[in-house]
């Protein structure tokens, strides 16, 4: 939330990546996306799609993910869906 807010809370660690390791950023669009039961897709089916399709390349990855979002969502975005993934080496 970088400039949104002019007092905001928030947790800060440091985490050692590793070869092969994925960071991935994201909006609130990706994981607040609902379906038709008002259930969002959420954090789990973002870290699953993660888990399941690693192995992809890193652009095909991002549009697993994005895929996975629009599949589950049957509704019209209500949100940006913004997406950063990087493969550490």
């Amino acid at each position: 939330m970088l400039g949104l807010f002019e007092k905001w809370e928030c947790s800060v660690a440091e985490v050692q990546l590793a070869a092969g390791d994925i960071l991935t950023l994201y909006t609130d669009g990706v994981t607040e996306a609902e379906n038709a039961e008002d259930e969002q897709f959420g954090e789990s089916r973002l870290v699953e799609t993660l888990r399941t399709q690693h192995h992809l390349p890193v652009s095909s990855l991002l549009e697993t993910i994005v895929a996975a979002v629009q599949e589950f969502s049957d509704r019209e975005q209500a949100d940006d869906v913004t997406l950063v993934l990087a493969r550490c080496r």
